[in-house]
């Protein structure tokens, strides 16, 4: 085991697929930083490679979600970023991450949410979901890299391998960490790099495709607050961007992650359909 710049690297006994898993991300959601935490200590290979990340070590110091910019947004390429994007400590932490990720064959990226009604789900494009159907998990959302590009599930999809998100549910819920640490096992034993008896496939799970990201004009409030993935009718109000009303356009519309938002630019909400 080594450790580098909140990076630590373990190793199997013989070669296998090499593999990143990440918590704290987004420096306030303290699952996956607990998770890290102890796989550091705990994690035991077959074969292959694990480095595990602290995603924004500074965000995590101080209990933000980010300091200058969304890391989860920092993997793309400088073309698709902004100046002040570019110059972030977030950014230059991506370069930082980059180099490992580079030789991986997936990434499991864990996240949480400050929301008590935060609904746990996993987000992944369709290639990945030989290893999401596994998991402990009622929905499988795809589609993402398309409206939210730049996260490490994106770099790695990018690059042809299997990138993988999770969401565990509320911070406040203590089955989030069991949760995160149960899928990181499967994701493990999925690939390879550990010996044991996969959990059958998750006949029930959901997929839902994430089809559209509302960015605001001005500033946005909610009409009511929304539930993840609870279901909209035709020409429901969902908020006002200003005073703009902004309305549901159909009856098989789902909602995500619906937030007020104080400023232009800010995702608001995502729209999607299950299937």
């Amino acid at each position: 085991m080594s450790s580098a710049k909140n990076i630590t690297q373990i190793n199997g006994a013989v070669n296998g697929k090499t593999v990143a898993i990440l918590g704290g991300v987004h420096g306030n959601e303290f699952c996956g930083v607990k998770a890290i935490d102890y796989l550091r200590t705990h994690l035991r290979l077959d074969s292959g490679t694990v480095y595990l990340i602290y995603g924004n070590p500074l965000a995590i110091e101080n209990g933000v979600r980010f300091t200058e910019m969304n890391l989860n947004r920092a993997f793309k390429e400088d073309r698709n970023l902004t100046d002040s994007e570019k110059n972030s400590y977030e950014r230059k932490r991506a370069l930082e991450i980059i180099p490992y990720l580079e030789q991986c064959d997936a990434v499991l990226d864990i996240h949480s949410s400050n929301s008590l009604t935060s609904t746990p789900f996993v987000i992944c494009e369709q290639k990945s979901f030989f290893i999401a159907e596994r998991m402990p998990f009622s929905i499988r959302s795809y589609g993402w890299d398309s409206i939210e590009p730049g996260g490490t599930d994106y770099f790695i999809n990018k690059r042809g391998g299997y990138g993988i998100c999770i969401e565990c549910g509320s911070n406040n819920d203590p089955n989030a960490y069991d949760l995160a640490l149960n899928a990181v096992d499967i994701f493990l034993l999925t690939l390879g790099l550990k010996k044991g008896k996969l959990p059958p496939i998750n006949k029930k799970q959901k997929e839902v495709l994430a089809k559209s990201i509302y960015i605001t004009k001005k500033n946005f409030k909610l009409a009511q607050q929304f539930s993840d993935f609870e279901k909209l009718s035709k020409n429901q109000l969902i908020g006002y961007d200003g005073d703009k009303e902004i309305f549901a356009e159909s009856n098989d519309v789902i909602i995500v992650f619906a937030r007020n938002r104080a400023n232009p630019q800010e995702e608001a909400f995502i729209l999607g359909r299950t299937k």
